[in-house]
C-alpha cells in the first residue's frame, strides 16, 4: 500500500460531515478538529505562513523552487457530505478487483455499469466503505493528494515549482466553502481545486447554481369539520414538487442538461418548508429556470388562495468558464500534465460545483483537478488506488510545468 493511500485511509476515518441546519462557521466542530490535525502535519513538513483562522480555513505557503512568474494555489475541502452517514467510516480495500460488482453490507452494491471509469482499474485496488457510511473521498482524497504533493516537494529539492499557496476549507458540501475565505490572505494568482472525479478530466465548467426555498403557511382545523376551512400546507408543497416535469429532475438528466432538485420537505398542515436547488450550465438557462419558479409561485398562489406562500431564491455559485477563457494557462498546463502521466486529457464540465467556482469570481481563476473516484455522497462511493496515484501525478506535473516557465 502506498504512502498516499495510507494517508487517505487515515483521513477518511475522521468524521467531518458538515451540517446544513447549523448557522455556525464551520457548521460542525469536527471539521476544526481535523484542520488542527492538518495544521500539525503542515508544521512537521516545514511549511511556512501557517494559519488556521477562527472561521475554519487553514492557510499555508511554500516558497518557489523554480522560476515561475505566477503564484499558484491548491485547495481542497475537509468536510464530507451530510447526505449519507459519515461517522465510523471503515474503509475496505478490494485488492486485485476482477471487474465484477462489489457487494457490501446492507444490500449496497457498487456496479461498474453505473460508473464512468471503474473498469479502468480491473486488477487493481478499489477502496470503498463497508456499506454503512460514505467513504469521504470527496474531498479527503483531495486533501491527501495535496499533502502528499507537499511532502514530495519538501523532501525532494530540485523539482521546479512556482510559489505555492495552500488552503483547506470547510462547509463546501453545504455551499459555504468560500463564505469566509480571504483571497488576499491566500495570495494566489491562479488556483486548482483537487475535487474532481475521473482521472483525465480537467474541469473548466461547473453549473450555475441557485437555491429556491419555499415557505407555506396553511390553516389547521379538525379534519372532521375541515370543509371550506382547512388549508393543508403539505398538500401545497407536494403540488409544487409534482408540477416540475420529471425530465427536469437530476435522475433524468445528464451531460450539459440542467435540472430542478427538490431536496427536502418538512411540513404539517399549518406550515411547511420545501428546499430546492436549480442547476444550469448557461446563464440563459438559469434565467429561464428562475422565471419558471416565479411563474409557478404565481400559479400556486392562485390555486391555493387561503395559503400564505413565499419563495426565496438566491445565487450559490456561477460557471467560471468565461473567466478561465481570459488566460488559458491554468487549463492548458493541467491538460499537458495529464498527457505527461500517460492519460488522454479531456477538458470537461462537472455536474456540480466546487469552491473554485466562487473563487474564480473572487479574482483567482480556478480549475478543478481529479481525484480518481466516483459515486460521491453515497454509500456506493469508491476510489481506486491507481486513480489516487494518477491524480497525485497530475497535480505534481502541473506544478512542475508552471515552475519551468
Amino acid at each position: 500500500m502506498s504512502e498516499l493511500t495510507d494517508r487517505f485511509l487515515r483521513y477518511a476515518r475522521v468524521n467531518t460531515a458538515s451540517d446544513s441546519s447549523s448557522s455556525t462557521s464551520p457548521s460542525s466542530s469536527r471539521q476544526i478538529e481535523f484542520l488542527r490535525m492538518l495544521e500539525i502535519e503542515l508544521q512537521e513538513l516545514g511549511m511556512g505562513d501557517i494559519e488556521l483562522d477562527e472561521k475554519g480555513t487553514l492557510y499555508a505557503s511554500l516558497p518557489a523552487e523554480g522560476c515561475g512568474d505566477a503564484v499558484i494555489g491548491l485547495l481542497a475541502h475537509v468536510d464530507t457530505s451530510p447526505d449519507a452517514p459519515g461517522e465510523n467510516v471503515n474503509p475496505v480495500l478490494h485488492h486485485n478487483w476482477d471487474g465484477k460488482p462489489i457487494d457490501l453490507c446492507e444490500g449496497v452494491i457498487i456496479s461498474p455499469s453505473e460508473t464512468t471509469d471503474m473498469l479502468r482499474y480491473i486488477g487493481g485496488t478499489i477502496i470503498t466503505s463497508d456499506g454503512t457510511t460514505l467513504l469521504g473521498a470527496d474531498d479527503k482524497a483531495g486533501v491527501a493528494i495535496i499533502m502528499e504533493v507537499l511532502d514530495t516537494l519538501i523532501n525532494n529539492n530540485g523539482i521546479p515549482v512556482p510559489p505555492l499557496k495552500i488552503a483547506f476549507t470547510t462547509d463546501e458540501e453545504v455551499g459555504r466553502g468560500m463564505d469566509n475565505f480571504d483571497p488576499v490572505r491566500f495570495g494566489a494568482d491562479f488556483a486548482y481545486t483537487v475535487d474532481g472525479g475521473s482521472v483525465g478530466k480537467i474541469d473548466t465548467q461547473t453549473f450555475n447554481a441557485w437555491s429556491a426555498d419555499w415557505k407555506v403557511k396553511g390553516r389547521e382545523v379538525h379534519p372532521g369539520s375541515a370543509e371550506g376551512i382547512m388549508v393543508n400546507a403539505l398538500r401545497v408543497l407536494t403540488d409544487i414538487v409534482s408540477s416540475i416535469p420529471p425530465e427536469e429532475m437530476p435522475e433524468n438528466s445528464s451531460g450539459n442538461e440542467g435540472y430542478y432538485y427538490p431536496l427536502s420537505i418538512s411540513s404539517v398542515t399549518s406550515k411547511g418548508n420545501l428546499k430546492m436547488i436549480l442547476r444550469d450550465f448557461t446563464s440563459e438557462g438559469m434565467r429561464s429556470r428562475i422565471e419558471t419558479m416565479r411563474s409557478l409561485e404565481k400559479w400556486i398562489k392562485v390555486r391555493y388562495p387561503g395559503a400564505e406562500i413565499s419563495l426565496e431564491m438566491s445565487e450559490q455559485y456561477m460557471n467560471p468558464s468565461e473567466i478561465l477563457k481570459q488566460d488559458r494557462r491554468p487549463v492548458e498546463f493541467a491538460l499537458r500534465a495529464t498527457g505527461h502521466v500517460g492519460l488522454e486529457p479531456e477538458e470537461s464540465s462537472i455536474r456540480g460545483g466546487t469552491d473554485g467556482s466562487r473563487l474564480s469570481f473572487m479574482g483567482i481563476p480556478t480549475v478543478n483537478l481529479p481525484t480518481g473516484g466516483e459515486l460521491f455522497h453515497s454509500r456506493n462511493e469508491w476510489i481506486a488506488e491507481q486513480g489516487l496515484e494518477l491524480s497525485y501525478g497530475i497535480v505534481l506535473e502541473t506544478l512542475r510545468i508552471w515552475g519551468s516557465q
